[in-house]
């Protein structure tokens, strides 16, 4: 395993204290700013490829049990698995641009979070993983900034595709709270019913000088009924629907106003996130008796722990943010089989019938990072940003990093271990130039160095031009990437069948035969990071609340990891195969805008995404099955001072299916069955009785239309559409 360099990490630090030491050079009785400027990464904010969601939005549609389902409304959003397999299919989580939820970057507050890099990577590239966006309970969100294209990639691994930042509500000095309460009753009872409850709690410690943030939620989904989806059923293949949670989260903030000029900020949170099995295996596979036995028990339970120091100060010259963050989740996961078709599911071990046989996976990530933002005029106007990161992310999984039977030839026995641990760190530099009041440019540069990968540089251009006061064209071009994860690289990670998924060998695009029989698939530590060149431009135009825009991307992906099909040898009569580096993909659309305010009171908001390509050129499959076209529209009333309506509207497109086979079992068994266009409507109206009550109910999916989740391989109906609901919320405050 590769060590870290002291010489890098010296280099690294320079940027680290030069940003945080600005603040100590600084005079302490400096006051704050008059001036107020933009940052670069506040101009980058204000690219194309951005979306806001506002508390307010998140009031009137709140999300039901996932604020990816709001998310998804924005333009260039859907949700999909990792992969077109179908593995996993209702496990969906964010895809930004159709570079797959492993290129989406969650954030907090600014702060990545990586729990679901504790969830195995599985042989085709999926995690058993709902992903990081449900550890903020909604009604605590104060808004959601949705980065797509060029101006994601400043901020550095894992967000090629995009990045969802998660913002929570801020202190405040004066003593206010709140109670919320929501439900969801679908009408069909083999769909799981939703309730939450929770609270915030805000106010003064010390007036002036120390203030206190407090959040708690509950919240429980109760699951698809077993037999939800047509073929279900205990002695056939099992594809279930929706599987049951219950969420418990805690979390909380204190501010410590230093200065006039400075503050400091603790953040930390709880969480424990309980998964319900329903018979959800990676291959789907028919239930056995054990599994058979442990339906209704939690079969994943997730606990996360965050905490996070961050000081933030305002100079004379300019502002830094020096932040210290510590995350760790441990994964008490069902223990699963790591060999062919019995990858994925639970596995009974010693323990009794109806007790799930748990194991636990520990991820911990230590984030140290700065920044200043320094404005100056040199001919021009200039905002300069320096920062710097240093990360270090380790995994403990004795479930998955170990022997897996006898078949394991003898020089890797009694070898392995469950440890691994990875260091980087960046350097970035940034300058939102103002060339003129019409014209802006970002020029970006980041310098990133892992203890596997190496160095990888990615600059960045963004640019504005205002043409009129209603005409604006702006647009960007930057590179952005993607470390291995830590499964990926570990040589230790090791995946074996007996011909249950051994690749055909691809040679100029066509499939050959190639590897045959017994074959191991191992972590590969020479693996390259993923890397894309993300291009869009486009306009915008606004004039009177009239809204409109229209942007072009293209992402060229390359190095995109992937279970290789490369025969390296031979172990006990199993051919050896590593995780390896594709070589191309490309991903091309458009999307766009359309707000019209018919009156002060109605206004009618829309977007749209179209899909022209989204193509992996090893396999001439699609990287993920996403719709070729999405638009979504916010019809909003506001009726009266106290009553509001809402008629909401979704149009998906044509899914289309993989095309090709990609392992031996699939080999001519593939349906290609794609999924036609369709169409959700939804419609909700609030009440407030007072300044402190609020009530809110709607119907979500009017018309009913359901999609269950298909058995067939090949197919592009890789989850459960849910059909008709009545939902309700109450807000208390005070």
């Amino acid at each position: 395993m590769p060590s870290s360099s002291p010489t890098y990490f010296r280099l690294a630090l320079l940027p680290l204290l030069l940003a945080s030491g600005f603040a100590q050079a600084a005079d302490q009785n400096s006051t704050q700013l008059d001036t107020v400027y933009v940052t670069a990464e506040r101009q980058l904010q204000q690219s194309l490829g951005v979306s806001k969601i506002t508390e307010e939005d998140l009031e009137k549609r709140p999300a039901v049990n996932d604020i990816s389902e709001i998310i998804r409304t924005m333009p260039g959003v859907n949700l999909t698995a990792n992969s077109p397999t179908g593995q996993h299919g209702n496990k969906r989580q964010i895809d930004i641009r159709g570079m797959g939820p492993e290129n989406t970057l969650i954030m907090v507050d600014g702060r990545p979070v990586s729990s679901r890099n504790s969830a195995r990577m599985t042989w085709r590239g999926e995690r058993d993983t709902t992903g990081d966006s449900n550890w903020v309970p909604v009604e605590d969100i104060q808004s959601i900034e949705v980065i797509r294209g060029p101006a994601a990639a400043r901020y550095g691994s894992g967000a090629a595709g995009g990045v969802v930042n998660i913002v929570t509500k801020k202190v405040s000095n004066e003593f206010h709270g709140s109670l919320n309460y929501f439900t969801n009753q679908p009408a069909d009872s083999k769909e799981g019913a939703t309730n939450r409850v929770g609270f915030n709690l805000s106010g003064p410690i010390v007036k002036d000088v120390l203030s206190f943030r407090l959040y708690g939620n509950y919240s429980k989904f109760d699951g698809d009924s077993l037999d939800i989806n047509a073929n279900a059923n205990n002695s056939g293949s099992q594809y279930a629907g929706n599987e049951g949670f219950t969420n418990k989260d805690v979390g909380g903030r204190l501010a410590w106003k230093i200065s006039p000029n400075q503050t400091l900020y603790y953040d930390g949170s709880y969480g424990r996130h309980g998964s319900i099995f329903n018979g959800d295996s990676q291959n789907n596979s028919a239930l056995d008796a054990y599994n058979k036995s442990i339906i209704g028990q939690e079969h994943r339970i997730i606990y996360r722990q965050s905490h996070a120091l961050t000081h933030e100060g305002v100079w004379d010259w300019g502002d830094t943010k020096v932040v210290a963050q510590y995350d760790k989740t441990r994964n008490a996961h069902c223990v699963t089989g790591l060999a062919g078709s019995t990858e994925g599911k639970c596995q009974q071990g010693t323990s009794a019938l109806g007790t799930v046989n748990l194991s636990d996976s520990t991820y911990v990530t230590k984030r140290l990072s700065a920044e200043a933002n320094i404005p100056f005029t040199w001919g021009v106007g200039h905002v300069l940003t320096v920062g710097a990161e240093l990360n270090h992310d380790s995994l403990d999984d004795p479930d998955s990093l170990k022997q897996t039977g006898s078949i394991l030839g003898s020089q890797y026995a009694g070898t392995r271990t469950s440890k691994m641990s990875m260091s980087s760190w960046a350097a970035y530099v940034e300058d939102n130039i103002s060339i003129s009041p019409a014209f802006s440019l970002v020029p970006t540069l980041r310098f990133d160095h892992n203890n596997y990968t190496g160095s990888n540089l990615s600059p960045g251009l963004n640019a504005s031009y205002q043409l009129s006061p209603s005409w604006k064209i702006k647009g960007g071009i930057a590179r952005a990437y993607k470390a291995p994860n830590l499964y990926q690289l570990n040589e230790n990670y090791l995946l074996t069948t007996r011909g249950n998924g051994c690749p055909i060998t691809i040679i100029n695009g066509n499939y050959t035969k190639g590897v045959a029989g017994n074959c191991y698939l191992l972590g590969n530590k020479n693996l390259k990071p993923e890397t894309s060149w993300n291009k869009e431009i486009g306009f915008e135009f606004s004039q009177n609340g009239y809204l409109g825009s229209l942007a072009y991307f293209r992402n060229d992906y390359k190095n995109k990891i992937t279970a290789g099909d490369e025969n390296l040898g031979n172990i006990a009569g199993y051919n050896v195969l590593q995780w390896d580096n594709a070589r191309k993909a490309v991903v091309e659309g458009f999307e766009g805008n359309v707000t019209i305010p018919f009156s002060d009171r109605l206004k009618w908001v829309n977007n749209f995404t179209y899909m022209k390509q989204s193509i992996n050129k090893d396999t001439g499959n699609p990287l993920s099955i996403i719709p070729k076209f999405t638009i979504n529209s916010t019809l909003s009333w506001q009726a009266t001072d106290k009553l509001d309506a809402q008629l909401t509207f979704t149009q998906y497109g044509k899914q289309k299916a993989r095309s090709v086979d990609e392992t031996n079992i699939e080999k001519g068994a593939l349906t290609y069955e794609n999924l036609g266009s369709y169409g959700i409507w939804g419609v909700s109206a609030g009440y407030d009785f007072n300044k402190n009550v609020n009530m809110r109910m709607g119907i979500n999916n009017i018309f009913d239309k359901q999609l269950y989740r298909s058995s067939s391989r090949g197919s592009a109906q890789t989850y459960n559409q849910t059909g008709r609901a009545i939902w309700g919320s109450m807000k208390v405050s005070f």
